[in-house]
């Protein structure tokens, strides 16, 4: 229970902290009702796929951001390659705000050397990425807990390139 507690605390004191990028450059698209979860059905179609550095596609396999870049590729939205770059593109988003389609960069070589890594939130505290960690089993693209000791340590922002419409929100 006091781990469980520490892990809550941990991501209210994140969500305080992010967003830690400036100002939103690159894409970011209005999805019709339904395109969010069609594209979190999209990156989930990829589950089990080997992890392969420099990778951009399923049939060779993908590195996180060649993964990202893929999913979100498409539904037209044409992302940059690295996940430094991404961690530029769109509107960067506070913890207690994040959405199902959210980008989520992590320093996974330490703060002072800069984002290194990049998945896609797919709600419930969870997401899906393609990695070398080895912490929930092979790797490759698989899901994780946003809340687990490694990632919750290493998140150092969230950003959004896709907004999902409300039905109310769409103009005729």
């Amino acid at each position: 229970m006091f781990r469980n507690l520490r892990r809550v605390v941990l991501l209210v004191c994140l969500g305080a902290l992010l967003p830690l990028h400036g100002q939103a450059e690159g894409p970011k698209e209005d999805a019709e009702p339904g395109q969010i979860a069609g594209l979190l059905a999209k990156a989930k179609t990829y589950l089990g796929l080997p992890y392969r550095r420099g990778g951009m596609s399923p049939t060779k396999g993908f590195d996180c951001s060649g993964f990202v870049r893929y999913v979100f590729g498409s539904m037209g939205i044409d992302l940059d390659r690295t996940s430094g770059a991404q961690a530029k593109q769109g509107d960067p988003i506070d913890l207690a705000h994040i959405q199902p389609g959210d980008l989520l960069f992590f320093s996974t070589r330490g703060m002072r050397k800069g984002i290194s890594h990049v998945g896609i939130y797919l709600g419930e505290g969870r997401f899906i990425h393609s990695s070398t960690w080895r912490g929930s089993g092979a790797h490759g693209v698989k899901l994780a807990d946003l809340a687990s000791n490694y990632f919750a340590e290493r998140l150092v922002s969230i950003r959004r390139v896709v907004t999902q419409l409300a039905p109310d929100d769409k103009t005729p």
